[in-house]
């Protein structure tokens, strides 16, 4: 029994232990990699199965079956087929190369590309399931979160796209504009809340997030409920403009304020004489100064550009339809000729 104690206080003996322990833990950790990725790799096939789609074009068939074309000229030609509009193809190659491809980040990015292709053709389920793959693999992918907090927020799961907005918060990423947003989008679509109480809870949202002012007086006027001068006047008129200039005199008559904004607008609209105030936009003061002309009859025609990525839009935007972004819609205005027809804004 002591030849056993001396034998184990053998300075080998203990570097000899230290090595078998090193050779099983380097052994354990290899063959639990192995199975990992073959783990991954038939959850991606599994995943890739439920997506393909079938085409009867030999030509393009071929082009998907030939392993000699490298991975990176797929993902470019599927991102050249989903910029021209061709959904279907893109899809499909973005399905072969995620068969193909062996790193993660390329997974990574091929997933991403393939959920905003089905976002973008309009397959909103389908782009949830593959931002929830990509997410899956790659939790900290800030792109498929935010990509679905947006499908979550058409989908109308609000609970949803807070929950996913939490997760971006963790990361770091300001979201409490997107959430007052989708937490007002839920109150406009709760039917067992009365009016009144959606008018309470709108009014304290607006006044946190002043872009969502819009939100509360779309549905006051919507539903032709009553708003107090005082309130009204603590507005911001320029992102109100359009609306105010389609609305019912009956329901607010702009020409009992003493505001500079509000007075350009009713002079422009006729309901009130015409004086001269610094500063009137050049579309406002033309049109107050041709009220007076019986041969011009002119109106106000609107459109809406994303302050971020610069493009323009005919009907206004909380969340811009290219870009993502929110609250950031500007209300741009022109002078056309004013049309028989009743003018009905897209709003």
């Amino acid at each position: 029994m002591n030849s056993f104690f001396i034998e184990y206080r053998d300075p080998m003996f203990g570097i000899i232990i230290l090595f078998a322990v090193i050779f099983v833990i380097s052994f354990a950790n290899y063959w639990w990699g192995v199975f990992k990725n073959k783990e991954e790799k038939d959850s991606i096939e599994k995943f890739v199965k439920k997506f393909e789609i079938v085409s009867d074009e030999k030509e393009y068939k071929k082009l998907l079956q030939d392993y000699e074309i490298p991975v990176e000229s797929l993902i470019l030609l599927a991102d050249a087929y989903g910029k021209s509009g061709d959904y279907e193809k893109s899809i499909n190659i973005y399905l072969v190369s995620l068969k193909r491809v062996k790193g993660k980040d390329k997974k990574k990015y091929i997933l991403s590309a393939l959920g905003k292709t089905y976002f973008m053709a309009g397959f909103l389920s389908r782009s949830s399931e593959v931002f929830s793959e990509s997410l899956r693999l790659h939790p900290r992918n800030e792109e498929s979160l935010k990509y679905l907090t947006v499908v979550f927020e058409r989908l109308k799961e609000y609970k949803q796209a807070i929950e996913v907005l939490d997760s971006l918060e963790e990361l770091g990423a300001k979201t409490s504009q997107q959430k007052k947003y989708i937490q007002t989008l839920e109150l406009y679509e709760d039917a067992k809340i009365s009016n009144a109480q959606k008018v309470k809870k709108l009014k304290k949202i607006s006044k946190e997030e002043k872009f969502l002012q819009r939100k509360y007086f779309e549905f006051l006027q919507q539903n032709r409920l009553p708003l107090e001068d005082d309130e009204f006047l603590q507005f911001d008129y320029n992102n109100l403009l359009d609306l105010l200039w389609f609305c019912d005199d009956k329901w607010l008559d702009l020409s009992k304020f003493d505001n500079p904004v509000l007075k350009q607008i009713a002079m422009a609209k006729g309901q009130i004489k015409y004086e001269k105030i610094e500063n009137t936009p050049f579309e406002l003061k033309a049109l107050s100064l041709l009220q007076n002309s019986k041969d011009i009859k002119a109106d106000l025609s609107f459109h809406y550009m994303c302050k971020e990525c610069k493009n323009v839009f005919p009907i206004y935007f909380y969340r811009c339809p290219k870009c993502l972004s929110i609250a950031s819609a500007k209300i741009q205005s022109s002078i056309i000729k004013k049309s028989d027809e009743a003018n009905i804004p897209f709003l």
